[in-house]
C-alpha cells in the first residue's frame, strides 16, 4: 500500500516518485485522516473536471479548505456551481480572452522590458521576483487596480502563502496578509464607486454593470477580487523561474528559442506542464459517485492531483523529460472543464511576452544554485528564489 502523506517532508522534498506509486497502485486513493480522496492519474481528472455534478465548489476548493478544514472567508467565482459559475463567468469573461488580451501586449511588453532593465542594471536578479514584477501589474491592469500598490499587493500575496515547519495550513502571519488585502480592495472599491470610473476592467464593470439585474455590493466585488488578485499574481512567477531554470539546464533548447522566438511559446507550455507549482485543487462530493471503480461517500473531499497528472506516463511519452517542443495536445495546469482558469491566455501570454524579452537581451543568463531557495508546502512547488547573473546580449 502506497504510504502518501501531503504535508510529509518526502512530498516536499521530490513528490514524483510518491504520485508514480499512486498512478500504478491507488489512482484513488482515500486518507481517513482527512476523509478525502487522492485522484492522480491524468484520465481520471480529466473525465471528472469534465462533468463535475457530483462534486460541489462551495466547501472551497484548495487543501486549505479541503485538508485542514479552514472555513472559508467568503465566496467567491471559484466556489460557485452550475449555471450560477457560468452566470458570473461570462460576466468577467471577455477581460481574460484573446481580443482583450491583443489590445493590451504593447502595454504588456512594455512592463516585460522594465523588468529587464531593471534586472540588467543591476546585473543579478531573483527570477521570481522578475515574474512576479510582470504579473501583478498585468493582474492590476485587468482587474483595475493601481499599479502604483502593485508591489505591496504583490507581497501580501506571497506572504498569504507562507508555511512553517509542522504547522498545516495558513499561519498567522499569511493570515494577517489576506486580511491586508482583502482592506486593501475594498478600499479601493468604495473610492472609485464614488469616483465614477468606467474603465475597461473587472472592477469597473462590476461597479458600474448590474449581474442578473441587480448591482454587485461592495463585499461581494472584494471576494471576487481577491481570489482574481492571487490566481492572477501567485503562479505565474513559479512557472516563469522554473523556465529559466529549466531552460538553462538544457542550453541546446534555450539556444533554439533565443534564436528562433516562435519557439518560445510551446517552451512556457511544457514548463505548465514539467513544473506545474499547484500539486492540488478539489471539490467536496455532494452526492455519492464513483470514480476509478471507488465509490466516494457524500461530504468527503476529492483532491485532484494536478502535477502528478501531467507526469501520467498514459498520457505522455517520457514524461519526466523536459522537451520544449513537446506541443503535448492537453494538460491540467490550467484545470479543466467548467472552472478552467479564468487567466489561462493571460497567463501564456505573459509568458511568452517575458520570456522572450529575457532570451533576446541576456540569453546566456546564469543560474547563481548557491542562493536556490525552494517551496516547501502542501500547495505549491517550486522556488521561492531563483538568483540569475543578467549576462547582457
Amino acid at each position: 500500500m502506497v504510504e502518501y502523506d501531503p504535508f510529509s517532508d518526502e512530498i516536499f522534498d521530490d513528490p514524483y516518485p510518491i504520485y508514480r506509486r499512486l498512478r500504478d497502485e491507488s489512482p484513488v486513493h482515500y486518507l481517513e485522516e482527512f476523509d478525502c480522496w487522492f485522484l492522480s492519474r491524468f484520465e481520471d481528472i480529466w473525465q471528472t473536471m469534465s462533468n463535475p455534478g457530483a462534486l460541489t465548489s462551495s466547501r472551497g476548493t484548495t487543501s486549505t479548505h479541503l485538508l485542514t478544514r479552514q472555513t472559508p472567508t467568503g465566496r467567491n467565482i471559484s466556489m460557485l456551481d452550475g449555471a450560477e459559475h457560468t452566470r458570473v463567468r461570462s460576466y468577467l469573461n471577455r477581460f481574460f480572452m484573446p481580443k482583450h488580451l491583443k489590445g493590451l501586449e504593447p502595454r504588456i511588453r512594455e512592463l516585460a522590458k522594465e523588468a529587464v532593465d531593471q534586472a540588467l542594471e543591476r546585473e543579478t536578479c531573483d527570477a521570481v521576483s522578475l515574474g512576479g514584477y510582470l504579473s501583478v501589474r498585468v493582474a492590476s491592469l485587468l482587474l483595475g487596480l493601481p499599479l502604483d500598490a502593485a508591489d505591496e499587493v504583490m507581497d501580501w500575496v506571497n506572504t498569504f502563502f507562507d508555511r512553517e515547519p509542522g504547522q498545516r495550513g495558513s499561519t498567522k502571519t499569511g493570515i494577517y496578509s489576506a486580511k491586508e488585502l482583502a482592506i486593501h480592495l475594498l478600499k479601493l472599491t468604495a473610492e472609485r464607486r464614488v469616483s465614477h470610473d468606467d474603465g475597461e476592467n473587472v472592477l469597473d464593470r462590476m461597479l458600474t454593470t448590474p449581474l442578473d439585474g441587480q448591482e454587485i455590493d461592495d463585499m461581494a466585488i472584494v471576494q471576487h477580487l481577491n481570489m482574481l488578485v492571487i490566481g492572477g499574481t501567485e503562479t505565474f512567477p513559479k512557472v516563469f523561474s522554473a523556465a529559466l531554470f529549466r531552460l538553462a539546464e538544457h542550453p541546446d533548447q534555450r539556444a533554439a528559442c533565443a534564436a528562433d522566438p516562435t519557439l518560445v511559446p510551446d517552451a512556457f507550455y511544457e514548463t505548465l506542464r514539467f513544473d506545474m507549482p499547484t500539486q492540488m485543487l478539489g471539490r467536496t462530493v455532494a452526492e455519492e459517485t464513483t470514480i476509478g471503480g471507488q465509490k466516494l461517500g457524500k461530504g468527503s473531499g476529492v483532491m485532484f492531483l494536478y502535477a502528478s497528472a501531467n507526469r501520467d506516463e498514459r498520457e505522455f511519452d517520457e514524461p519526466d523529460r523536459f522537451e520544449s517542443t513537446r506541443r503535448a495536445p492537453r494538460i491540467l495546469s490550467f484545470g479543466h472543464g467548467p472552472h478552467q482558469c479564468l487567466g489561462a491566455h493571460a497567463a501564456r501570454l505573459e509568458g511568452r511576452v517575458l520570456l522572450e524579452e529575457v532570451l533576446r537581451r541576456m540569453p546566456e543568463y546564469e543560474i547563481d544554485e548557491s542562493g536556490i531557495r525552494r517551496l516547501r508546502s502542501e500547495f505549491f512547488r517550486g522556488f521561492a528564489e531563483l538568483p540569475i547573473r543578467c549576462v547582457p546580449a
